[in-house]
C-alpha cells in the first residue's frame, strides 16, 4: 500500500526564501530577484519583492504577505510562483511621455500630496517632508502612474528634496497646485453612494436586471431630512482622497450648500464624512463612532485619525 506523505508547511521566513529561490529559477539568469521591508502607512511594515533586470528601471513592488497568507490556505506553490511572475512580466514602465526622465524638472507636474496620522507616522516622518496639520501630516509623493492597472507613487523622501536641490515650501506649492487637478473632489450624500454601490455590486454579480426604481425605493423609502443628511468627501478616484481636505474652497462651497457648520469625521485615508450641525449631534457621540469604526472596521494601515473636526461657516476654518 502506497502511502502518501504531505508535504510539511513553511513558516513564513522559509516562504521568503523559497519564493525567491523559485521566482528566480522560473525568470532565469538574466534576473535578480530580492526582497526587502517597505515601511507602509501608520508604520505597518510588509516584505516586499522586486526583480531587477538590466536596462530596466524600474519594477513593481509585490507585497508578499497576501501570498503567504494564499499559501496557509493551501494555494500551492508553483501557482504563486506563476502569478508573481506574470505581475512582473506584465508590468508597464509607471510614465509613459516620451522622453520623460526622473529629474525633479519632468517630476514637477506629478508632485502630490496626501494626508496621514502625524502620531501613527513618527518614524517614517524623521526620513521624510512633511507639514503638520491639525493631528496630521501632510506628506509628498510623485504620481508615476494612472491607468487601468491602477495608480502607482513614489513617496518623496528628504534624500529625494536634496537632490533635487528643492524645498519643502515649493513641494507644497507644487503639490496644492497638482492635487486637486489630478485628483478632482467629489462629494456626495452617503444613501447615493450606498445605492451606487449596491447597483454595482449587483450588475457584476448577477445576469438579471434589477429596476433602477426599485434601488431608490430601497434607498429613499424613508426619506433623511436634508439637515440630517451624510456626505461623502473623496476624489473621483476614491484612494486617498482625505487630502480634499486640504483643496481650496471645497469646505466652504459645502457649508454654504448645506447652509451650515458641519463635522468632519475622519472614515479613513480614503474619505472624510460631513455631517451638518444639528441640535441632536454632540461631538463626543461621533467621536466615540469615529473611533470604534476605526478599531472594527478600517485596516490598519487606513485609519487617518480618532478626532472629530468641526468647519465653522463663519471663521471659514476647522476646528479641532
Amino acid at each position: 500500500m502506497i502511502q502518501y506523505v504531505r508535504e510539511s508547511a513553511l513558516d513564513y521566513k522559509s516562504f521568503i526564501n523559497e519564493i525567491i529561490a523559485s521566482v528566480q529559477e522560473r525568470l532565469g539568469e538574466n534576473y535578480t530577484v530580492r526582497t526587502f521591508k517597505v515601511t507602509k502607512n501608520n508604520s505597518l511594515e510588509l516584505d516586499s519583492l522586486i526583480v531587477e533586470e538590466e536596462g530596466k528601471n524600474f519594477s513593481p513592488n509585490i507585497y508578499l504577505n497576501p501570498y503567504f497568507k494564499a499559501y496557509t490556505e493551501g494555494t500551492k506553490m508553483n501557482e504563486l510562483t506563476e502569478r508573481i511572475c506574470n505581475i512582473y512580466l506584465n508590468s508597464k514602465a509607471p510614465i509613459t511621455e516620451p522622453h520623460f526622465t526622473y529629474t525633479f524638472d519632468s517630476m514637477k507636474p506629478f508632485i502630490i500630496y496626501r494626508l496621514v496620522s502625524y502620531e501613527k507616522n513618527k518614524k517614517l516622518l524623521q526620513n521624510i517632508p512633511h507639514i503638520k496639520y491639525l493631528d496630521l501630516a501632510i506628506t509628498f509623493h510623485c504620481l508615476i502612474r494612472d491607468d487601468e492597472e491602477g495608480i502607482g507613487t513614489i513617496r518623496i523622501t528628504n534624500d529625494h528634496m536634496k537632490s533635487w536641490d528643492t524645498s519643502l515650501q515649493e513641494l507644497h506649492c507644487l503639490a496644492a497646485l497638482n492635487t486637486p487637478k489630478l485628483f478632482p473632489p467629489s462629494i456626495n450624500t452617503m444613501d447615493d453612494v450606498i445605492r451606487g454601490m449596491l447597483m454595482n455590486d449587483f450588475m457584476n454579480n448577477s445576469e438579471d436586471v434589477f429596476p433602477e426604481e426599485l434601488f431608490n425605493h430601497m434607498i429613499y423609502d424613508n426619506e433623511i431630512p436634508n439637515e440630517k443628511k451624510m456626505y461623502i468627501l473623496t476624489n473621483h478616484k476614491g484612494i486617498n482622497g482625505a487630502a480634499c481636505l486640504l483643496y481650496k474652497d471645497v469646505l466652504g462651497a459645502f457649508a454654504e450648500q448645506v447652509q451650515s457648520d458641519f463635522y468632519i469625521l475622519p472614515s479613513s485615508i480614503h474619505e472624510l464624512i460631513l455631517v451638518p450641525n444639528h441640535k441632536q449631534l454632540t461631538k463626543e457621540s461621533l467621536s466615540d463612532m469615529v473611533k470604534d469604526v476605526n478599531r472594527t472596521q478600517v485596516a490598519a494601515d487606513e485609519v487617518l485619525s480618532d478626532k472629530v473636526y468641526y468647519y465653522s461657516r463663519e471663521l471659514k476654518a476647522i476646528i479641532l
